[in-house]
């Protein structure tokens, strides 16, 4: 007996093993730029690999290609070595000479009308959308740290998004702290609402209310940052979210954004939140938001903190006018924060 990888060219599909590698490849491994590297390391020529796929047929053209030019053993070493050991191990117990899979399904075929025969559980679309469970549970623990904001400008009131950043202070947009229709005149009040939520049976959470001191709003207008510092207690609950220490994020990786648009209870963006563009500047995302997000955390898929979300924009993409919303990277904005001295 022998495993399916010392069989002969082609790569065996129909294997269950295969198709679990697979599997596992392109559910845990969804970064084209990533991945693009990882082959570089194992002397596997890119251009070789249609990148215009979705990362699921990516990665079926990988375990093609090198499997034919005997180069998929060592890339899979390659995984096991620098990557994540949850899936170094699943990798070897595929590579065992009796590979450890799912059982195949039991109890005969059901009477499905226009469906053939049911194979083994898949992945339905192009992309696998798996995402390890800690992932909720890491993005409640720094949802408490995003508060909704009511400001008034030049008399009027209006709401917006924030978040806390160190002891006393939140970050948001400078267009929500200031007036740009009345000579970027600061806030007069600021409100500051965290836990503002609803519980998954619907009913709405009395949130902390904690006023903001509208003398120690600081902001800068080109990167559309201003902070404010808050009186009072922030609740436990309220977790601060750091600054630095993200990748910068590229096109094609998925980004979340915690947010209350329309200045409704909070909610997160979390579908169809794929990046379209990044550069120095900025990064633009399809991932939702509505008035009222201004000023919300952008994070990536390791919750760490890439962007500060400002606003939509228009884009010109392949002769077709796309929609995107977009971000500050948040690196200009520490930039921002150094200079003034705040962080």
């Amino acid at each position: 007996m022998t495993n399916f990888l010392d069989s002969p060219p082609p790569f065996d599909f129909s294997d269950a093993a295969a198709r679990e590698l697979w599997g596992l490849l392109a559910a845990n491994y969804q970064s084209k730029p990533s991945v693009r590297d990882l082959l570089a390391l194992d002397q596997i020529d890119p251009a070789e690999i249609d990148w215009d796929q979705p990362m699921r047929w990516v990665w079926r053209d990988i375990l093609q290609l090198t499997f034919k030019q005997a180069k998929l053993k060592p890339l899979l070493k390659l995984i096991q070595d620098g990557g994540d050991s949850s899936v170094a191990a699943r990798i070897g117990e595929l590579l065992e000479l009796t590979p450890i899979t799912a059982p195949p399904p039991s109890g005969g075929s059901p009477n499905w009308r226009g469906f053939g025969d049911p194979g083994m559980e898949k992945v339905l679309e192009a992309e696998p959308t798996f995402l390890d469970i800690a992932f909720l549970r890491r993005g409640l623990e720094l949802s408490g740290g995003v508060c909704r904001l009511l400001v008034t400008l030049s008399g009027e009131k209006y709401y917006g998004t924030a978040f806390r950043i160190n002891d006393d202070t939140v970050l948001t947009n400078h267009h929500v702290l200031f007036d740009h229709d009345h000579g970027n005149a600061p806030a007069t009040e600021v409100e500051a609402w965290f836990g503002y939520e609803r519980s998954f049976a619907g009913l709405d959470a009395v949130p902390t209310k904690l006023s903001g001191d509208p003398s120690t709003i600081l902001g800068n207008e080109t990167h559309d940052w201003a902070v404010v510092k808050l009186h009072g207690q922030m609740p436990a609950t309220a977790a601060t979210i750091k600054l630095t220490g993200a990748k910068p994020v590229k096109p094609d990786e998925r980004v979340y954004i915690i947010q209350h648009p329309n200045g409704a209870p909070k909610k997160i963006g979390m579908i169809h939140n794929v990046v379209r563009f990044a550069d120095d500047d900025v990064v633009q995302y399809l991932t939702d938001t509505e008035g009222g997000s201004s000023g919300s955390p952008v994070f990536n898929e390791e919750w760490e903190l890439v962007a500060l979300h400002h606003q939509w924009v228009e884009a010109r993409v392949n002769g077709a006018t796309e929609v995107r919303n977009q971000g500050r990277r948040i690196e200009r904005v520490v930039e921002g924060l150094h200079a003034a001295g705040l962080a």
